[in-house]
């Protein structure tokens, strides 16, 4: 008898692990006539529409796992809001103290109080707690942009054109050090590092000159694999928390669409159906 429950226990244990993480996705889609906030169940594929006004909402981030920020355009500005997911209630929030963000939003670390943000040429990191705000690349040459969060907050990933090209870095807050991720005469950009820190996904024309891609590499082996492989065009590709699945935009079908890459099986998902933009899909990494 107690065999059996031992063998049932192992049984439900690997059947747990093996099932699927059900996450939230944040994204922007114009499948109404203009940009809204949406957010998809990650399993069922149901979204739900955060914002419905007359203007255009783009750059949707996650504040904490209640509360997501958002770009949104109001006649010639371009003002960041903060939306409680609970009660629906909006408020105005401020752009950083030396840019206006237009193009990509605020990303919140992890833990709570740092922010990461590109103004100009730079990458720099806010720290609410202590009030500061530090240009994390004011030593690199070049243009830096795409920063992204490791799921940690410890480290930064972003793209930087400081040797010609686009290429991929790391940079470990702690120690400020950096670290140059790849190094082809290619376009490589918009990366993310993995949860368990083995890999990161980025996006590129490595394998086939402006057709941009969505690439896997192993940092333990530097072993690079073209998980999307198409005619279309890749972008933005993001982890899921478990680093089962990578989620990225392509326009493959004729329109952007969103799509979930699953690494056991190598197989491919499209996850949205509309005949209009779906892009920009942003994970919560708490």
């Amino acid at each position: 008898m107690k065999k059996a429950i031992l063998v049932l226990a192992i049984v439900l244990s690997i059947s747990s692990c093996q099932k699927q993480v059900n996450e939230r996705i944040l994204f922007s889609s114009s499948s109404l006539g203009n940009s809204d906030i949406y957010v998809m169940d990650s399993e069922t594929l149901n979204s739900k529409q955060l914002t419905n006004s007359t203007f255009e909402e783009w750059g949707p981030t996650w504040i904490t796992e209640n509360e997501i920020s958002f770009l949104r355009q109001k006649h010639d500005q371009i003002l960041r809001y903060k939306l409680n997911l609970d009660t629906g209630e909006e408020s105005q929030i401020q752009h950083p103290e030396n840019c206006i963000l237009d193009d990509k939003n605020m990303l919140y670390a992890s833990n709570g109080f740092l922010q990461l943000y590109q103004c100009t040429s730079n990458i720099f990191l806010f720290d609410k707690k202590a009030g500061t705000t530090t240009n994390l690349t004011q030593n690199m040459n070049g243009y830096s942009k795409y920063p992204s969060w490791s799921f940690d907050g410890t480290q930064v990933i972003f793209t930087n054109n400081q040797s010609g090209t686009n290429d991929i870095f790391m940079m470990d807050l702690a120690t400020k050090k950096i670290t140059q991720v790849t190094d082809f005469p290619s376009n490589d950009e918009r990366g993310e590092h993995s949860p368990d820190r083995k890999h990161i996904v980025f996006s590129s024309d490595k394998f086939e000159t402006r057709n941009q891609d969505i690439l896997l590499k192993n940092l333990e082996t530097g072993t690079l694999e073209n998980i999307s492989n198409s005619k279309g065009t890749e972008l933005i590709a993001r982890w899921s928390v478990d680093g089962k699945h990578i989620y990225f935009g392509s326009n493959k079908d004729g329109n952007w669409e969103i799509y979930q890459y699953t690494l056991q099986d190598k197989s491919t998902k499209r996850m949205t159906t509309n005949a209009a933009f779906d892009g920009d899909p942003r994970v919560f990494k708490g």
